[in-house]
C-alpha cells in the first residue's frame, strides 16, 4: 500500500515538473516567433504631373481622394434622382394595333374578323372540311 502511494506522488511530481519546463519552452519559442520590423522610413512623396498634379494640390492624402471621388458619384446620384422625380412621369404612347391579315394563303379569314361568320356559312367551309388536303393545309398554317 506504501509503495503505490508513493508511486502515485512520483509521477504526480514527474508530471509537473514536465509541464513546467513545456511551458518554460513554449514561452521562449513564443518570444523568438515575434516578428522584428528592421525596414526603412516613408519613401519619398511621388512628383504628379498633369492633372494628377492639380488635384493632388486639392487632396494630398489618398484617403481625401477617394472620399472626393465618392462624394461626387453620391452628388452625381442626387442630382439624376431629383432630376427625375421634378420632370414628373413621361407619357405612355398606345402601341398600335395589330394588322390582323384579312385571308391567308388557305383562304380562311381570321377568327376574329367579321368575315369569319359568313365564312362558317358558305360552301367553301363545307368543301374545306370535306377535303383533307385543303384541311391540312389549314392545320399547317395555324402551328
Amino acid at each position: 500500500y506504501r509503495y503505490a502511494k508513493h508511486k502515485i506522488k512520483l509521477s504526480t511530481m514527474v508530471f509537473s515538473v514536465a509541464a513546467a519546463a513545456a511551458r518554460r519552452r513554449m514561452g521562449m519559442i513564443a518570444k523568438q516567433q515575434v516578428q522584428r520590423r528592421n525596414m526603412g522610413g516613408h519613401a519619398p512623396a511621388p512628383e504628379w504631373e498633369g492633372i494628377d498634379k492639380v488635384v493632388r494640390g486639392v487632396f494630398p492624402a489618398d484617403y481625401q481622394l477617394a472620399l472626393a471621388i465618392m462624394g461626387g458619384y453620391a452628388g452625381l446620384f442626387v442630382v439624376v434622382k431629383i432630376g427625375g422625380a421634378m420632370g414628373g412621369k413621361k407619357k405612355e404612347e398606345p402601341a398600335p394595333a395589330p394588322v390582323a391579315s384579312s385571308a391567308p394563303s388557305t383562304g380562311v379569314p381570321s377568327i376574329e374578323s367579321p368575315e369569319f361568320d359568313e365564312f362558317l356559312g358558305s360552301e367553301a367551309f363545307e368543301k374545306l372540311l370535306s377535303s383533307d388536303e385543303q384541311l391540312g393545309k389549314v392545320l399547317a398554317d395555324m402551328k
